[in-house]
């Protein structure tokens, strides 16, 4: 499956919420536990800019089949070139190389935004995605034991992270 790239817009954000809600009930990767609404996910969308701190949704024949965003790992001046990357894809999407695509393609625009390091974090249990992780350079920098109560089980949070060369005009 080839998939593009565009800048979300407000008219994504319904589709962007249904991936989001769809990764919620598997409990794969994301802490929280109830369906959200497009009106609970405002904050979230509102902390993306067009120029450092994105949000992409990824395309495949004209729908939108996933989403990837670079967000502020901390509101403190330090950590300005630091992102953590939330990365979603809707069901049909998982399995489709799209993932790979995706960090082959972050890793091309991150310098360009002034992101010299990404962070990852994973559910210890979420295998693929841990894979997926490693396998585009990403290495394990940190685990949380039985961090998050699923509801049902205890997760382990992994927490990976990526450096990334400052594109060559920032010098």
């Amino acid at each position: 499956m080839s998939v593009t790239f565009r800048l979300a817009t407000p008219a994504d954000q319904p589709r962007i919420v249904a991936i989001y809600n769809e990764a919620i009930a598997t409990k794969q990767s994301t802490a929280d536990l109830t369906p959200m609404t497009v009106a609970e996910r405002q904050p979230w969308f509102r902390e993306f800019d067009s120029h450092h701190f994105s949000l992409w949704v990824i395309v495949h024949e004209n729908q939108v089949v996933g989403y990837v965003g670079l967000e502020p790992y901390s509101d403190r001046a330090a950590y300005s070139q630091t992102a953590e990357i939330a990365l979603y894809l809707a069901a049909e999407a998982q399995g489709m190389h799209v993932g790979s695509q995706t960090l082959d393609w972050v890793a091309k625009v991150a310098p360009d935004r002034q992101i010299t390091t990404i962070i990852s974090r994973i559910f210890g249990h979420n295998q693929a995605s841990r894979r997926l992780f490693e396998k585009k350079g990403y290495e394990r920098w940190g685990h949380l034991p039985a961090i998050a109560d699923m509801a049902g089980f205890s997760a382990d949070l992994e927490v990976y992270g990526r450096h990334f060369v400052k594109s060559s005009g920032d010098e």
